[in-house]
């Protein structure tokens, strides 16, 4: 059985129409099914949770980025199949699974690929592509227990556990059971000027500290903290990808 998970933002008059393609296609290949239509006051875990336990195989996020990160500890915890079906913008997530936005999303779904991906967690709460921790002083790492990194200014932080290689880091891997912790500090040349070189460690876990609060940012979304802990938990989401996934 099939859950559709409808976000606020796809509610409006704008996504009509579309919406509407998207289910007619979905009735055609045989995979319609229950919609729920989040709002201010709606827990999507909750919802989730409820239809799972009544029999649902695969819940769908039908929006964008920040709709996953809304569903994802529900599907998780449930070892049910996670799809997408991408409407609107800031589909990164979308683009690196091989998903098309749209209606064309919906032949992905119907073609079933599932593939077991790790997820990131930060003070408990899961991610799947990466995060941003900006330390406003020189923050302390502690890589797996073992040793430290100490950048001795304030940087920013970049967790990774699904992302695409850039003309200074490696792609990270979502199915190698670590994260990337990765650090872009400036660094002078012997002429003077300034260019970014970037530390990457492969962690199981790290818990990155700091004198002054921290800000986290995921997927839209803000948090502050003196201390973030990290982990990767390997093999723990089961998600529906397509033929052009991008890792």
């Amino acid at each position: 059985m099939y859950y559709y998970v409808y976000d606020e933002f796809v509610q409006d008059p704008k996504f009509e129409r579309e919406l509407s393609l998207i289910e007619t296609r979905l009735t055609d290949l045989g995979i319609s099914g229950k919609i729920a239509r989040l709002a201010l006051f709606r827990d999507a875990s909750e919802l989730i949770r409820d239809e799972v336990r009544k029999g649902a195989k695969t819940v769908v996020a039908v929006g964008n980025d920040a709709t996953l990160q809304k569903v994802i500890d529900a599907v998780a915890d449930s070892g049910v199949a996670l799809a997408l079906i991408p409407l609107g913008q800031q589909n990164r997530i979308a683009d690196l699974l091989g998903v098309p936005s749209g209606v064309e999303a919906c032949d992905v779904l119907s073609a079933r690929m599932i593939q077991e991906l790790d997820t990131g967690s930060v003070n408990g709460t899961r991610f799947l592509h990466e995060i941003t921790i900006h330390a406003s002083a020189p923050p302390t790492i502690v890589c797996d227990k073992s040793f430290k990194l100490m950048p001795g200014r304030s940087v920013d932080i970049e967790v990774r556990n699904l992302a695409l290689p850039d003309d200074m880091v490696r792609a990270a891997d979502p199915t190698d059971g670590r994260l990337e912790v990765v650090m872009r500090i400036p660094k002078r040349t012997w002429y003077g000027s300034k260019r970014l070189m970037a530390t990457v460690v492969p962690v199981e876990q790290a818990v990155i500290t700091c004198d002054s609060p921290m800000i986290l940012e995921a997927d839209g979304q803000s948090f502050e903290s003196k201390e973030f802990f990290l982990k990767a938990i390997p093999n723990q989401l089961r998600v529906v990808t397509g033929k052009s996934r991008k890792f």
